[in-house]
């Protein structure tokens, strides 16, 4: 069944909380569904431009679910009249699903981040959640991934006997990678990028207040203003310019070209 969605920005966003997000990828590791799960926020809108086979993904609404990962698509959402979307951050649905896994013994395996960093993010979540299956984790090479690494990280989740991948790519990589072998993997996967350097505790997180209030996005500025600027400074006003482009309508312009 393909849930509920409302358009954002011409973005297809299925409405959630952690709580619901964790049910939805609960169900789909026990039914084994092929389904993957794309966390977007204002930069999405400037991503979908510059990638079209990003846009396609966003597109598949029936494979992939879209879900708010920041505070202004949920504004952007109540402005347009959907109403309370929620917020899914992907760092807190790894916790949370993280727990649930380990309570209800689903084997994850961890795909990307930079050297080292998948194997500490299992380390640190088996410390806070014993009882966690960590099938495996692999850190591929930096760049495009050919048909023949793609096919061998697929062998490498698929006999593990993972039922449930977690993806620490960069955007859009990570999703059309996810995208173009969902079926070959055969299991629901959560692309949730830089939330394996949060978790893993390589880079620190906006305090709790931050967060609540909606400027997460202040700290990471702060924090690492080389790599964010452009998001922010460049990517807001596109984000801006769609909202009011597509306002409750999908986005048809990219996805094919």
């Amino acid at each position: 069944m393909t849930p509920r969605h409302v358009h954002v920005a011409g973005l297809p966003i299925v409405p959630a909380t952690v709580q619901a997000a964790t049910e939805m990828a609960l169900a789909d590791a026990d039914a084994g569904r092929t389904r993957m799960y794309v966390f977007v926020n204002a930069h999405s809108a400037k991503l979908r431009r510059e990638h079209p086979a990003y846009d396609c993904v966003l597109a598949d609404t029936q494979r992939a679910v879209a879900l708010a990962d920041g505070r202004s698509i949920s504004w952007a959402a109540r402005m347009l009249g959907h109403g309370d979307i929620g917020t899914v951050p992907g760092p807190d649905l790894l916790e949370e699903l993280s727990a649930r896994t380990a309570s209800g013994g689903i084997p994850v395996f961890f795909l990307g981040g930079q050297e080292g960093v998948a194997q500490e993010l299992a380390a640190a979540l088996c410390r806070r959640y014993p009882g966690i299956l960590v099938a495996g984790t692999a850190t591929p090479p930096f760049g495009d991934w050919s048909d023949e690494t793609s096919r061998e990280l697929v062998r490498q989740v698929k006999e593990s006997g993972a039922r449930l991948l977690w993806l620490g790519v960069s955007a859009p990589k990570q999703e059309i990678w996810a995208h173009r072998w969902l079926d070959e993997l055969g299991m629901p996967v959560l692309c949730v990028g830089a939330a394996f350097d949060f978790s893993a505790g390589r880079v620190r997180r906006a305090p709790v207040w931050m967060r609540r209030a909606g400027f997460e996005w202040v700290h990471r500025l702060a924090t690492e203003p080389r790599r964010m600027w452009r998001r922010y400074l460049l990517g807001n006003p596109v984000f801006v310019a769609d909202v009011i482009r597509w306002w409750r309508r999908p986005a048809t312009d990219l996805c094919g070209e």
